[in-house]
């Protein structure tokens, strides 16, 4: 019998080169400085859900109010250029791997529309959860509900009911503080958070970290820790898809602050 494994994975930074707020932003007429202090205000503040600054900045802000459309996210997703390799990720985990099938989900606090555009052609919209808002003649009025934080779990949990599997049967993907709550969860019940960012305070709340410019790389430690490949036949799965692995360096890294 195959087992089912849950896959979702954050998109900002994870499964795309930039980010959507910085795309949005520059088409609004706002430089990226302003926006990135604008991000590190309501941070500082304290006021929404890790991950949810960008939906606060579109309802909240006088420099986005009544501004962004939904055909403006669109035309955002569209121009939000995916990491290597992600097309192929889902093509993979669609087909599954030896005993396992993959349902595959994007969960975001990126605006859904932008997520849904940026991945068209390759991931169902109904597989999608991003943050989603209220329209009023196709211009945003309000935030629906946010996928950031917290939000995260709650998706999580309601994909385990729809797909009918316990939670050490899933893994998530992220690289920010939004994803933190959501991994500390998966992680309580033996689940399996990847991080595919160098950040101190990721490392040591998932299983494994994965560095690369290639989305690809997410399946080494699926391969080596679920499915107990080893290096080799690891290094004979990529060469067999035509993708060799040029370089694989690993090390265990200390993060000291020593008065």
């Amino acid at each position: 019998m195959k087992k089912k494994i849950i896959f979702a994975s954050d998109f900002d930074k994870t499964l795309s080169v930039g980010d959507v707020g910085n795309i949005l932003s520059a088409k609004l007429g706002i430089s990226a400085q302003a926006f990135d202090r604008k991000i590190e205000d309501i941070k500082r503040r304290n006021i929404v859900q890790l991950g949810g600054e960008l939906a606060h900045l579109i309802v909240r802000d006088p420099d986005y109010i009544g501004k962004v459309s939904k055909d403006l996210l669109y035309e955002v997703g569209k121009e939000i250029q995916l990491k290597k390799g992600v097309p192929e990720l889902m093509k993979i985990l669609a087909e599954g791997i030896d005993n396992c099938r993959f349902s595959t989900y994007i969960v975001s606090a990126a605006p859904k529309e932008c997520v849904e555009k940026a991945v068209e052609h390759i991931l169902p919209a109904d597989n999608v959860y991003g943050t989603t808002f209220v329209y009023k003649n196709g211009i945003v009025q309000d935030v629906e509900r946010t996928n950031a934080g917290h939000a995260k779990v709650a998706t999580l949990d309601m994909l385990k009911e729809k797909e009918n599997v316990p939670r050490d049967a899933i893994i998530y993907v992220g690289d920010g503080s939004s994803d933190v709550h959501v991994m500390l969860h998966i992680m309580s019940y033996n689940g399996y958070p990847i991080t595919v960012s160098p950040s101190p305070y990721m490392g040591h709340i998932c299983r494994r970290s994965v560095i690369s410019d290639n989305v690809l790389s997410i399946l080494v430690p699926i391969l080596e820790d679920l499915l107990k490949y080893d290096q080799e036949k690891v290094r004979a799965y990529f060469e067999g898809r035509g993708h060799p692995i040029l370089e694989w360096n690993r090390a265990d890294t200390e993060w000291l602050d020593i008065a």
